[in-house]
């Protein structure tokens, strides 16, 4: 059974990245539809519920996620270079959505802020009482961090793909030099001079 095509082997190395990088994207895009946080906050006539869905609590963590999902498909149809900046905006754009998704989990009344002052009508609205958190921002998180480590693999082996060719070439010119340095039967004078230095040429 003959070995596969180092053009294929790479292929089959990238393509299961592609495929988590894709994942990871959309987990993030899904993630971003229902509510992360919830509460109350004051009105002119007492308190009023509040909600902010993942798209109003962390916008840039749909954003970079979208920037993703393009990266991956310029990733499948662009050139070498092409391909390593698609992949180094994989590594950026999930960790920014990993680090975006964590803001309403650390603050979640500042991810209120907007839907509060909205039902308040005034641009001192507050947040009244306690204040519930989804586990969307977790599910958020863990596909920027899917995005972020398929970058990573892509990026390490697009850097392994170019030491080996790198060192076949010298390998290459090694082997040239040195057959070069050999005579051959057919050069009369090499074989005279292996003759006189008790070299038999024929063997």
């Amino acid at each position: 059974m003959s070995a596969p095509a180092p053009g294929a082997a790479r292929r089959s190395r990238r393509g299961p990245l592609l495929l988590l990088a894709a994942l990871g994207a959309v987990v993030a895009l899904g993630a971003g539809a229902p509510t992360w946080v919830s509460g109350r906050a004051a009105t002119a006539t007492g308190t009023a519920a509040v909600l902010a869905s993942g798209r109003d609590a962390a916008p840039v963590a749909t954003a970079l996620a979208l920037v993703s999902l393009a990266a991956v498909v310029a990733s499948t149809l662009g050139r070498r270079a092409a391909r390593l900046v698609a992949a180094l905006v994989l590594v950026a754009g999930g960790a920014g959505v990993l680090a975006a998704s964590t803001g309403p989990l650390r603050e979640p009344a500042t991810a209120l802020a907007a839907p509060a002052r909205a039902a308040s009508g005034t641009t001192e609205a507050r947040v009244e009482g306690a204040v519930d958190v989804a586990p969307w921002p977790v599910v958020s998180a863990v596909g920027g961090g899917l995005v972020a480590l398929a970058g990573v693999g892509l990026v390490v082996g697009a850097r392994r793909r170019d030491a080996p060719r790198a060192a076949g070439r010298y390998d290459r010119d090694a082997r040239s030099g040195a057959g070069a340095a050999v005579p051959t039967r057919d050069d009369p004078a090499a074989a005279w001079d292996a003759l006189s230095h008790g070299d038999d040429p024929t063997r």
